[in-house]
């Protein structure tokens, strides 16, 4: 848990960490909590809401029911299968090391890691939830209508991955997409890339699937402009927007969740082929 802690750049220790949690929770009558909606999925989940409070997973099937340290732990439980299979024999059964475990079958969870893919955790000091992802295998991505653009940020596209690399006066796009490293006779190649110059104040980007976008990447999941990329001259900035700006698109826009994101309600997020819908519910 320590090492957890780091990677949400906690500077305390894991005792510090639960004490805090216990005295904020005993200075407040009311809080916030999360319900966690499993939205959508192709996994077989034994429930459809999950609850999250200021201590951790109310309704656990994990660590202990409340942790309390504030911190709830998404991955898959590598060796979950073989645990359960020797409780069943009569032997001790072990404690899981997350509070979402995602369903998974023997076959699979032999090659699954240890070390939480994602985290939703309680910050007391602003008295919200934050969700973060620790770059583990499953990845965790939110749905955005706007969003600025940091150096490397991920965006998540139909059935493609893009890496945007900002520089003085240009942005590099990385395109991941086997079938269009295929089609471009590529095949021993990871991703391909393209470069545009920054040559004036309004400069934008399209991305979809129309033949006329900037970005164009042939894949029916994505509208015809499924994203835009504007730079603002003001701010020396850009900014991510999904759909042409003025119309969202189909099936959205998404970021790979690398900082910690603020949880607002109806929060949208999809990890591991499940879409989540968060619900910010005020206790008095």
């Amino acid at each position: 848990m320590e090492s957890v802690l780091e990677f949400l750049k906690y500077n305390c220790s894991y005792e510090e960490r639960k004490k805090d949690i216990e005295n904020y929770l005993n200075k407040k009558k009311s809080y916030k909590t999360l319900n966690l909606v499993v939205a959508s999925t192709t996994l077989n989940f034994s429930k459809n809401v999950y609850t999250i409070v200021p201590g951790g997973m109310a309704t656990s099937g994990g660590r202990d029911t409340i942790s309390g340290d504030g911190t709830v732990l998404f991955g898959y439980e590598p060796t979950a299968t073989i645990e359960q299979e020797i409780e069943e024999d009569g032997y001790e059964h072990k404690k899981s090391i997350y509070d979402f475990v995602f369903p998974t079958d023997k076959e699979n969870s032999i090659s699954l890691n240890e070390f939480p893919s994602f985290a939703i955790f309680f910050d007391t000091k602003t008295e919200n939830y934050y969700i973060k992802d620790f770059n583990m295998g499953i990845g965790a991505l939110m749905k955005v209508k706007k969003f600025k653009i940091e150096n490397n940020t991920l965006i998540n596209v139909g059935a493609n991955y893009l890496v945007v690399c900002i520089e003085k006066d240009k942005i590099i796009v990385k395109i991941f997409n086997n079938s269009i490293l295929e089609n471009n006779g590529q095949e021993d190649k990871k991703f391909i890339t393209k470069e545009f110059k920054i040559l004036k104040k309004d400069f934008t980007l399209t991305i979809g699937r129309n033949k006329k976008s900037d970005i164009y990447i042939e894949d029916m999941m994505m509208s015809k402009v499924q994203s835009t990329i504007k730079y603002v001259y003001k701010e020396n900035s850009f900014y991510l927007f999904d759909g042409n700006i003025q119309k969202e698109s189909m099936n959205g826009t998404w970021i790979y969740i690398l900082n910690p994101v603020l949880i607002t309600d109806n929060f949208v997020f999809k990890a591991e082929h499940t879409l989540f819908v968060v619900n910010v519910v005020h206790n008095k």
